[in-house]
């Protein structure tokens, strides 16, 4: 039978050659949808980084809180993205969020565990992606952050529930907005269905990238109120290296 996949597989490739998702370079085969260029310009995040929202810091040593955790804690525990925001990346996200392409999850599956900022995560209990308003749903068809959580955690898709965490507030677009936009703009708008579903539970959160963080600390407020033990937060990339 893996045979007999592999076969099917070298067609395939024979008559549709894999192309590098970001340039469009003709690939030797399947598999990593990167050209080696253009896999050698994504910035992997790695320590050192703020224990908690993830930031990155210059130079060597150990995790530590950035000043802005300091100052001002958040509802989850800790932040972790796989890469900095660049146009590579930015390609992938559009291509999912926008044009429906799941052709490169298989891809972002495999970078995901080339990533070494994952080490400190807890095993969780459930996995929730965080959730679209319904009519953006419906007019999209789909939830990027639940197929990401899919190729995240994908020995894990019974612990993926989004049927917990509820966005009730159709909110605006957060692009251009600032960070005291942002939480203005999302206070208020999740909330969760079943609270004893999330009660004394390590959850881990998924969306597509970290700007502000307003986004993902209002999803851990509604699952701090409703119960929930630690929240972790996964992202594909984070944008810039700036916090609120």
């Amino acid at each position: 039978m893996i045979h007999l996949q592999k076969v099917i597989a070298a067609c395939l490739n024979l008559i549709f050659p894999p192309a590098c998702l970001y340039c469009r370079k003709k690939l030797q085969e399947s598999g990593l949808l990167l050209c080696e260029d253009c896999f050698g310009r994504l910035e992997f995040i790695k320590k050192p980084l703020c224990s908690c929202c993830g930031k990155v810091f210059l130079g060597s040593g150990g995790n530590h809180l950035c000043g802005t955790c300091l100052q001002s804690p958040w509802f989850f525990h800790q932040a972790r993205s796989l890469f900095i925001y660049d146009k590579i990346i930015a390609r992938l996200i559009y291509d999912l969020k926008y044009a429906g392409e799941t052709t490169g999850l298989e891809t972002i599956q495999k970078l995901k565990n080339e990533s070494t900022v994952l080490s400190d995560f807890m095993t969780p209990d459930l996995i929730i992606p965080v959730p679209l308003h319904l009519q953006r749903l419906r007019k999209r068809g789909f939830n990027q952050a639940v197929l990401l959580a899919k190729a995240f955690f994908p020995n894990e898709k019974e612990k993926i529930r989004f049927d917990i965490l509820i966005r009730k507030t159709n909110t605006p677009y957060q692009t251009g907005l600032s960070g005291k936009e942002r939480r203005q703009n999302l206070k208020g708008a999740f909330f969760v269905k079943n609270p004893e579903a999330v009660a004394g539970k390590n959850i881990v959160l998924i969306d597509d990238v970290f700007t502000t963080g307003s986004t993902v600390n209002e999803c851990a407020k509604a699952l701090k109120q409703a119960g929930a033990e630690r929240i972790d937060v996964l992202t594909l990339c984070r944008a810039g290296n700036n916090n609120v």
